[in-house]
């Protein structure tokens, strides 16, 4: 095994990149992640087919979008093309191969041969990357760049530099966490002494991040970006307000705790795998984590480079971001990097005796992965069965709400604003446009938002906590204003008419 991983690195790489992808059929999901995000860049890739512009078609008045970079949007615009929804699942599926693929050449060169394919082949088998491998989200192509990058920033020369800048680039058009790499690279070159790879990289970083920073408020004059939402205590509590300086700390502490004992064990093993916070979940993630701490603090003795700058930085942003966004897909971009270091730390520090060590701790962590497959695999194989046969095995709720939604493109007019908790996803099954509800516990605000709106009808339907929490309220103490029109689904989904008039707590 050890002779054909030496002498046949090239094609084991392609192997787990090719077992990735085949692994990512079997526990392929034809519907839409329920979060929200995936319609957005469908939506913003539809528009810019169509030659609407880099717009929010979903929004009244359909602004243009100023909170995400457009890398993503121009790649599902071509794909469309193509293909649906299908077609973009598969181009992601495609990424996070390539992603298998890089790790294995940059853990080569960062850590050598034996790393190398030991993150790469858990990669290949890993939950959450698989996932990933079939939401349309920014996080596939992101974790590309990023590796990407890191891997052509290892070359000693002034080309492996460039393309490392473009690939940063890329990974910052593709999602705005990417300036912790424009950040690190000519801050790294700096600390090596290499100051003319240092300004040239500095330079292109201004000019990325510039233009997308002037780009936002020529779009959006006076809307917060995404610095605005980091400070935040709660983006969905208005109320709760910003955190402090002190505030940031505490956060980051709490952050880290939460990291470890659940959202890295659920990154390896899948979630709900290891059954939350319990002992093996939390020996899990601390050990992983251990592990890559002493790979990165091995590869600091050599010196501050790009990869040991960027793994700090992104560190920092995902510690720093709002509790209520601490999750595996802010994680993974990271993970790579993470499996690199730790498989270091244990083949520098496992005995030469014994150095079936270093890829016995792989194969166990790897192991976790397999058995989420096979556990995963047969429900979604029969998901798939049923999308084909025109039954979308979507979650009760969603399923619900997609209902709601297609009975309003049929009974609703055409420019009917509908203000509902997943516009985007409505606007997706509906083509009405429209915008969540204020987050607010005050009726009568809950009430301006919707009139200042301009809205039609309003969706009450049992995905979020906050429907209930804002909606209901305002539709209880504004009875008079509101008509059902529709009650379907199983939950049940509700719509109401909002009709014209003063308002009344009768």
């Amino acid at each position: 095994m050890n002779t054909f991983g030496k002498d046949n690195f090239n094609l084991v790489a392609v192997g787990l990149a090719l077992l990735h992808f085949l692994l990512g059929l079997l526990v392929f999901e034809p519907t839409l992640f329920p979060g929200g995000d995936n319609a957005a860049y469908l939506i913003l890739g539809e528009a810019l087919r169509t030659g609407e512009g880099y717009r929010d078609l979903f929004l009244p008045g359909t602004p243009l979008h100023h909170k995400y970079p457009p890398l993503l949007p121009l790649l599902l615009a071509l794909s469309g093309w193509v293909g649906g929804v299908i077609v973009a699942k598969v181009l992601m599926l495609a990424f996070t191969a390539g992603v298998v693929w890089v790790t294995a050449h940059f853990g080569r060169r960062c850590a050598g041969k034996r790393p190398a394919l030991a993150a790469a082949g858990v990669l290949a088998v890993n939950p959450t990357l698989l996932e990933y491998g079939h939401y349309i989200l920014s996080e596939a192509p992101f974790t590309l760049f990023v590796m990407v990058a890191l891997w052509l920033a290892l070359r000693d020369d002034g080309k492996g530099a460039v393309f490392a800048v473009v690939a940063a680039a890329l990974a910052f058009m593709t999602r705005t966490a990417g300036v912790a790499l424009l950040v690190a690279l000519p801050l790294a070159w700096v600390l090596e002494g290499r100051r003319r790879r240092a300004l040239g990289a500095a330079g292109a970083a201004v000019a990325v991040i510039g233009g997308w920073v002037l780009y936002q408020r020529w779009a959006a004059p006076g809307r917060g970006g995404y610095l605005t939402e980091l400070l935040l205590a709660n983006p969905y509590d208005a109320g709760a307000g910003s955190v402090e300086l002190s505030g940031l700390v505490v956060r980051a502490a709490e952050n880290s705790w939460r990291y470890l004992e659940s959202v890295l064990p659920q990154t390896l093993a899948g979630p709900g795998s290891l059954g939350g916070a319990s002992g093996v979940s939390v020996a899990l993630g601390i050990a992983v984590a251990a592990g890559a701490l002493a790979g990165w603090a091995l590869r600091v003795r050599e010196g501050l480079r790009p990869l040991e700058v960027f793994a700090l930085l992104y560190t920092g942003v995902i510690l720093t971001w709002p509790p209520a966004w601490t999750d595996r897909r802010f994680l993974l971009p990271l993970l790579p990097v993470v499996l690199v270091f730790a498989f270091l730390a244990v083949r520098r520090f496992a005995s030469r005796a014994q150095p079936w060590i270093s890829w016995a701790v792989p194969l166990v962590v790897a192991a976790f992965g397999v058995v989420w497959v096979a556990g995963a695999a047969p429900d979604r194989i029969a998901c798939a069965a049923s999308y084909r046969a025109g039954r979308p095995c979507d979650h009760p709720a969603s399923a619900s709400l997609y209902a709601a939604a297609r009975w309003a493109r049929n009974n609703t007019p055409a420019e009917a604003i509908i203000v509902n908790r997943k516009p985007r996803l409505f606007y997706w099954h509906a083509r009405r446009r429209g915008d969540a509800y204020a987050f607010s516990s005050d009726p009568a605000a809950v009430m301006r938002g919707l009139e200042e709106m301009g809205a039609d009808y309003v969706v009450v339907d049992q995905i979020s906590a906050t429907t209930g929490r804002y909606l209901v309220p305002a539709i209880q103490a504004y009875q008079t204003r509101f008509e059902l029109v529709y009650e379907g689904g199983d939950p049940p989904s509700y719509i109401f008419r909002l009709l014209p008039g003063p308002a009344s707590t009768d």
